[in-house]
């Protein structure tokens, strides 16, 4: 099922990619510059696939990430004429200017219509964030406290064990899906309790009472398992049922029996979001603006962690949590709402991002090539020269768009990798 996920992801990933580049292709094609190549994912190639009836190759290529439209600016070496009216070089001002950043109109489009269409039908949020501490009202990924207070999240007396591989608490017969009752006969109201009183257990030995739904499987190893691992077990039937079992165990050194706890919290099943036509407008609108603030935060974070961390463990961090777009698998697998809304939705945030992205102030991509055209652009109106060789900034473009290529496949390499592992 992964690999089918994998498969939609890039697909979707895909037609985002090339209704972004679609903007540069027609918008050259209307100021008259040629376009020699339309890439879609980065080399090496694997196919050209047609060339159009004004010579424009489509290429297909073998790693899944971006795509590129090579305009005939990209080689001014290879130009016959250096007024050749097909140059990107030679247009105005104003038509290099729309054809390199026309692509904002293309994605906020895209997002606008995703939004608008599901807050007037109705919509639900796809995840919790609680990865980026922010006060913006998003409400498709709202941080815990607004999911709390908007009723998406509600209060949930319920303690669920989710024990790690090889940790004390799988080793002891914890499972996944178990319900924690009492540890020690002491009831919790919550996780952030249970963690407290582990805390005060470093290598002393807990009983931790938890309910679980038996099958023949757990019945034959209750069976055995009175004199293995000193573990107690207290089973009144073995049979396919509810049954309280009580787990001996003892807390390692560093205050941890290596589980995760879910729970305090659980997800109104009924919540969504359904508005009229005119505040279905204003919330696409808001959204929009929200989304796009909050990855501007995020690649913030991420960049302050790369480059000045304040634990090693930051920089790490950073590194695992850069995805794109297989990475968003993950996102898929653990949704709220994991199909076709959320892949909607998803290709809304994924739209919103790469227009944020392209705006980052990095060589090769579009906000930076439109801020050398400006300068070209001012310089020559005064000085009547340019102040950088387009075969300067052609240079300074292939170098950055290498070093890109050379992240993005890190990053592949990466979500690859770690859903390989899981």
């Amino acid at each position: 099922m992964i690999f089918i996920w994998i498969l939609v992801a890039i697909v979707m990933f895909s037609i985002i990619v090339i209704i972004h580049e679609f903007w540069h292709f027609s918008a050259a094609r209307k100021f008259g510059v040629k376009v020699e190549e339309f890439w879609l994912w980065i080399p090496p190639k694997a196919k050209e696939l047609f060339t159009d009836k004004k010579w424009t190759v489509f290429t297909l290529n073998w790693l899944p990430l971006w795509g590129f439209v090579r305009l005939k600016w990209e080689n001014p070496n290879l130009l016959e004429d250096k007024d050749d009216p097909e140059a990107l070089s030679n247009k105005s001002y104003f038509a290099q200017s729309v054809i390199i950043l026309g692509w904002v109109f293309m994605n906020f489009l895209l997002a606008i219509i995703i939004f608008s269409i599901l807050f007037f039908v109705w919509v639900k949020p796809v995840w919790v964030n609680n990865r980026i501490d922010t006060n913006l009202n998003v409400k498709l990924i709202p941080t815990q406290e607004q999911a709390i207070k908007s009723g998406l999240l509600e209060k949930d007396s319920s303690i669920i064990l989710y024990p790690i591989e090889n940790s004390i608490a799988q080793i002891s017969w914890l499972q996944e899906g178990d319900n924690l009752w009492n540890i020690d006969w002491i009831n919790f109201d919550s996780s952030s309790e249970v963690i407290k009183y582990i805390f005060t257990k470093q290598n002393k030995k807990i009983n931790i009472s938890v309910s679980r739904l038996w099958n023949d499987e757990d019945s034959k190893e209750c069976v055995k398992s009175n004199t293995v691992c000193n573990k107690t077990w207290v089973c009144t039937a073995c049979s396919i049922q509810i049954d309280e079992v009580i787990i001996s165990l003892t807390v390692w050194n560093d205050w941890k029996i290596g589980t995760y706890l879910s729970g305090d919290y659980k997800r109104n099943k009924d919540f969504e979001y359904k508005y009229w036509l005119v505040e279905s407008i204003k919330y696409w609108v808001l959204e929009t603006y929200n989304q796009s603030l909050l990855t501007f935060k995020a690649i913030w974070i991420l960049i302050k962690k790369l480059v000045n961390p304040e634990t090693p463990q930051e920089r790490t961090e950073a590194v695992e949590n850069m995805k794109w777009p297989i990475g968003i698998v993950d996102l898929v697998a653990n949704s709220l709402e994991a199909w076709i809304i959320f892949l909607l939705i998803l290709s809304a945030i994924i739209s919103i991002n790469l227009w944020v992205f392209n705006l980052l102030p990095i060589p090769a991509l579009d906000w930076w090539r439109l801020l050398f055209i400006s300068i070209n652009a001012l310089i020559a109106k005064i000085f009547w020269k340019k102040a950088i060789t387009e075969n300067l900034e052609n240079l300074i473009h292939v170098f950055f768009f290498i070093v890109l290529i050379a992240l993005s496949i890190l990053i592949w390499y990466n979500d690859v990798v770690n859903i390989i592992n899981r």
